[in-house]
């Protein structure tokens, strides 16, 4: 018997808990690799296994589209007013993609 591992998107798959649970070892050996396991009980997921530099590249994409919000409310802030933005404005820019 093999280890059963149904693609479900760019380096995501889909195994069931039995599955996971036999072949743990050879998971973990696919999840350092960078492959993504969802981990499903009776066709529904339960579990995700992950390693570590999937979670870094997720918050760096998290970061990047924060980033790019903020640039784009500036862009229509500057649309909006013919005027030179004010330092208080800026400040507010700045200080919302902040974390708290």
């Amino acid at each position: 018997m093999a280890l059963d591992m149904v693609c479900v998107g760019n380096n995501v798959y889909d195994v069931g808990s039995f599955d996971a649970k036999t072949y743990f070892a050879e998971l973990l050996r696919k999840v350092q690799s960078g492959v993504v396991v969802n981990i499903t009980k009776n066709g529904k997921q339960v579990a995700v296994l992950q390693g570590k530099q999937s979670l870094r590249n997720e918050r760096a994409f998290a970061a990047h589209q924060r980033i790019l919000n903020r640039a784009e409310k500036f862009r229509q802030l500057r649309e909006e007013n013919s005027e030179a933005i004010s330092a208080d404005e800026l400040k507010e820019l700045k200080n919302a993609g902040r974390k708290n």
